[in-house]
């Protein structure tokens, strides 16, 4: 063997697993690290179910929608990228007759750092209490801080409202133990749901790079999706009207001859 094909063998052992180890961590860093996780163990599932069946969710289907299809969303008053996934797929979900369901909590403090507000409190219990999607909606889109609570009884002033808040808290804490048992990272918002097989995913949806796995589980298509299919139906589309226009009859004037 020659020294020139020497070195190229050597350089092949370097080059390629490099490349495949490239290419692989590109697809993990980009695509699975995002994905969720499909729940297996029945008793975590049955634990998560249960919690979900008793939990005070608001709904622009109502509370007592019995639909087959859902989705839980978790999160909190000043969570970002809970706002973002809301704005983005929402509308999109609720219009393939997705239940869109929504558990906002209040943060507990931190020492001495209060992580939620008096009007934050207040609105969490009266959305547990009430289930009101309209009043949900008037808190989601006001700038955060305008929302006054306007009309709402003070949830620090009373013992049951404020049991509703430390309810919401509870709620997580529970949820949170069972999540880390599947490697789960508690992140908001936190999504729930059912695939087509049944089987209960969660995804701590942060990054927007998370959005597709749950569209794909409903048969919906986002924004990105609809641009992707439109770019692939051109070409037929562009064969299928020069076709139809070629074979159109010709235009005949009004004493028979062709104008």
């Amino acid at each position: 063997m020659s020294r020139k094909a020497i070195l190229w063998a050597m350089a092949l052992v370097v080059i390629v697993p490099a490349l495949i180890g490239g290419g692989y961590w590109i697809w993990w860093d980009q695509v699975e690290k995002y994905a969720p996780v499909t729940l297996s163990n029945p008793d975590d599932v049955s634990a998560i179910q249960s919690m979900l069946d008793r939990v005070d969710y608001v709904s622009p289907n109502g509370p007592a929608n019995a639909s087959a299809r859902w989705v839980y969303l978790i999160g909190y008053r000043n969570c970002a990228p809970c706002n973002a996934y809301q704005r983005s797929e929402f509308a999109t979900l609720q219009a393939a007759g997705v239940d869109t369901r929504v558990v906002m909590f209040a943060r507990p403090d931190d020492g001495a750092q209060k992580q939620s507000t008096p009007e934050e409190r207040s609105t969490i219990a009266e959305l547990w209490l009430n289930r009101s999607w309209p009043l949900y909606l008037q808190w989601f889109n006001a700038p955060e801080g305008d929302w006054k609570a306007t009309g709402l009884p003070v949830a620090d002033d009373d013992m049951a409202r404020s049991g509703v808040v430390w309810a919401s808290r509870e709620f997580v804490s529970e949820l949170t133990p069972v999540l880390s048992r599947n490697r789960i990272n508690t992140s908001y918002p936190l999504v729930i749901w059912r695939d087509a097989n049944h089987q209960l995913r969660v995804c701590a949806c942060a990054s927007d790079k998370a959005y597709h796995f749950l569209r794909e589980d409903f048969g919906v298509k986002g924004d990105l999706e609809q641009a992707a299919q439109s770019l692939i139906d051109l070409p037929g589309k562009l064969i299928s009207s020069a076709t139809s226009t070629s074979a159109a009859p010709a235009n005949d004037g009004p004493d028979g001859q062709m104008q």
